[in-house]
This record gives C-alpha cells, sequence and structure tokens, in this order.
C-alpha cells in the first residue's frame, strides 16, 4: 500500500498545490493525514487538533502534530528532484508538463 499511498499524495500535492501532501516536512500516516515533522512535539491530547478531532477515545502519545494533506502553511518546503522520476509515472500523477520533459531529458551534469 506505500507506493499507491504515495502516488495518490503525489497526484493531490500536483493537482492543489503547495500543501502538506507534498511537503518535505509531513510524513503521511495515511493517504489523506499525516504528522507535520517540522515543529517540536506536542501533547498527545493535541496532535489531532488540527485534523477537527477533540477527545478522541483512543489515547495517544506525545508527537507531532498532524494536519490533512490539504493543510497549508508557511513551512511548505519541496526539495524532492521530481525529474529523476520515470516520465510515465509524472503523467499519471498529473505533473506539469515542463517537469515531465525535463525528466525525459535525463540526468544533467553538474547538478
Amino acid at each position: 500500500m506505500g507506493e499507491e499511498r504515495q502516488e495518490l499524495l503525489d497526484a493531490f500535492y500536483h493537482q492543489h498545490g503547495p500543501c502538506c501532501a507534498g511537503c518535505d516536512w509531513w510524513h503521511s500516516l495515511n493517504s489523506r493525514a499525516g504528522e507535520c515533522r517540522r515543529t517540536a512535539m506536542i501533547p498527545g491530547a493535541d496532535r489531532p487538533a488540527p485534523l477537527g478531532i477533540v477527545g478522541a477515545s483512543l489515547a495517544l502519545g506525545a508527537g507531532h502534530a498532524m494536519t490533512p494533506r490539504e493543510h497549508v502553511c508557511g513551512e511548505f518546503k519541496d526539495g524532492f528532484d521530481w525529474r529523476g522520476l520515470p516520465p510515465a509515472y509524472l503523467r499519471r500523477i498529473g505533473a506539469p508538463t515542463a517537469l515531465i520533459a525535463q525528466a525525459q531529458e535525463g540526468p544533467r551534469h553538474g547538478e
């Protein structure tokens, strides 16, 4: 399921632009939510608050804030080199045409 989940998140990111789904700081828990590891850990009771969950019946331990994939904040970072992925994959996830063309050109020397 890991590869399918990643493809869903990559497609969401390329459809919606900068958001948690495409952020280097974010680690998915499933295809809709994950943890933002950019900031310090917080108490377990506070972790699911950004998802709109208050008073969860399952006790959560301390950890990073959970956010939905569509969340946008000022800490967004995408340092991934998308050009290294196969052009067919980039087309499937709806990557920009210019990025697909760069991937087809192959590796560049000096980068």
